[in-house]
């Protein structure tokens, strides 16, 4: 075996051991990998072909479902992490950057940033790398920019046949789609191309309001910033609404965290840890308590300070603890609706100690509506708001609405948006919460209002959606995914076969198809395949 990777320049190491940041899942490789130049990544994946053997590429982990989970093959690409290009377009409006897909996001805007540029739109973290935070359909929050997937220009990958591809809107653009969202079931992406912009502040507000003023004002908050957020804590009463627009005003000192403290952090977990493994009914009770500490009581809609931070700052979030995370995308018109039937039924739950929900529950919107023209860029200003769409291609596997139209930023409206709902659920110290009820019948409500699941995320299912059973109901874990196969055909239809075709075309030897179980329990491959 070590004859057969010596052209490696760091040998792969036997039995590695691979944990998701939430702790929730591990495996133990066969061999793991850390190639350094493309020629090395080629090799891997034509030794994989050869030995039959199948191989995941993983980076920071951050997905908490086990999609990535295997005994065979790992490949980690934390050391082809260079920019190779930086190209500016005229007057500087806008940039396109190429990188090898193994650099961390965080390493890109640290790059960009001295280049006088900034990432367009950020998940809640940046510590996804290049290739892989679009593998499973990442977004942030904004009535203006889509997923993450839709500032990439271009794309690279290694195919399951060893080939070298290059993907943009003119070459290959059906496997461009299925790469923009592939789940690593493509190919390796080794090399991406994404449009920035010029580099900008964020001016935002953390705003306290009712539970009853999010719903009264739900026609027009959503487009009343560039990015936006809502976290609900339904024990309270009462929501934080961020608003956040770019500015060019120097950066300010940042908020007060009574949560950011040492003392308030490890306290919390703490009370948590309490909730969750001796007394569950204390929950509302020390949610109450944490959000008094964090935010006090009194509304300030209109009236809060605003905070000027970085743009990568001010979009991505502290996450706490380790965490489960069930996060369904549906129309944002059936927002009030969605969340009056969870507010009443979580209310019930308490009432009935049938089950309890850890806060916040994470509100937010994204427009993955698709122009049919290039954007007109001329009148552009580092503050100007809206994308620079780097692609127009609606990725096959998109779980937001598909039925919605664009329209110019001056006329998007909810009918444009999709409203994405997370229900995280803390691990205090690493002990699981329960989550099984709470999950089955938030899952039920989202797919009742079109909603679909977040394809990295935990969600659950059911045995009476698997085409084939492994085992009784009974014999699963509190918050083990059962899989959502028949709802998934359903729900993507044609788009989810033509991936499938790509897929097949593109590794025809299944050399990605590791954790094959988890693609059959959602329906992403048949058995044959």
């Amino acid at each position: 075996m070590a004859m057969l990777f010596d052209f490696l320049s760091v040998a792969p190491k036997r039995g590695f051991v691979f944990k998701n940041w939430a702790g929730i899942y591990s495996c133990r490789s066969q061999l793991f990998f850390q190639p350094t130049s493309l020629d090395e990544i080629v090799k891997v994946v034509k030794a994989a072909k050869e030995e039959r053997k199948t191989l995941v590429t993983v980076g920071s982990g951050h997905s908490p479902s086990d999609m990535c989970m295997t005994n065979e093959w790992l490949m980690n690409l934390d050391k082809y992490n260079k920019v190779l290009e930086l190209k500016e377009h005229p007057q500087k409006k806008y940039a396109d950057v190429t990188v090898e897909a193994g650099m961390r996001v965080y390493q890109l805007s640290e790059y960009l940033g001295k280049k006088g540029y900034a990432i367009q739109n950020l998940g809640s973290i940046s510590e996804q790398s290049v290739g892989g935070i679009i593998s499973t359909g990442t977004h942030g929050s904004s009535p203006y920019h889509g997923l993450v997937s839709s500032q990439y220009v271009n794309l690279t990958i290694v195919n399951g046949k060893g080939e070298v591809i290059f993907l943009d809107s003119e070459h290959h653009p059906d496997v461009f789609k299925a790469a923009l969202l592939s789940l690593g079931k493509i190919g390796v992406i080794v090399k991406a191309t994404i449009r920035a912009v010029p580099k900008f502040n964020l001016r935002s507000t953390e705003e306290l309001i009712k539970f009853d003023t999010l719903l009264a004002k739900w026609d027009t908050i959503w487009t009343s910033s560039e990015y936006i957020r809502i976290w609900w804590y339904p024990y309270t009463r009462k929501c934080i609404l961020w608003r956040g627009v770019k500015t060019q005003e120097p950066i300010t000192e940042p908020r007060r965290s009574w949560w950011g403290t040492l003392i308030g952090r490890y306290f919390y977990e703490t009370l948590l840890w309490v909730a969750t493994q001796i007394y569950p009914p204390l929950t509302p009770y020390i949610e109450r308590f944490v959000f008094h500490r964090q935010y006090g009581q009194v509304e300030t809609l209109g009236k809060a300070q605003a905070e000027v931070s970085t743009s990568v700052d001010g979009l991505n979030m502290d996450c706490l603890f380790s965490q489960f995370v069930d996060e369904w995308g549906c129309p944002l018109d059936n927002g009030p609706e969605v969340l009056r039937s969870l507010d009443h039924s979580i209310m019930q739950a308490a009432q009935s100690k049938e089950f309890y929900v850890h806060v916040p529950v994470e509100i937010r919107c994204s427009n993955t509506t698709i122009p049919d023209r290039p954007v007109n860029v001329e009148d552009r200003t580092p503050t100007s708001q809206g994308p620079i769409p780097g692609n127009t291609l609606r990725p096959y596997l998109d779980n937001t609405p598909s039925h919605c139209r664009y329209a110019p930023l001056s006329d998007v409206t909810n009918s444009q948006l999709t409203l994405y709902i997370n229900a995280t659920m803390y691990r205090p110290f690493h002990w699981n919460s329960y989550v099984g009820r709470w999950y089955a019948l938030f899952e039920d409500t989202m797919a009742a209002a079109g909603g679909k699941p977040h394809w990295a995320k935990n969600f659950i299912g059911s045995t009476s959606l698997l085409e084939k059973q492994s085992k009784h109901e009974t014999q699963y874990d509190d918050h083990e995914m059962r899989g959502m196969a028949k709802n998934i055909q359903k729900w993507y239809g044609k788009d989810l076969e033509d991936w499938q075709r790509i897929r097949r075309e593109q590794d025809p030897d299944g050399v990605f198809l590791a954790n094959k179980d988890w693609c059959i329990r959602n329906g992403i491959i048949n058995d044959h395949d």
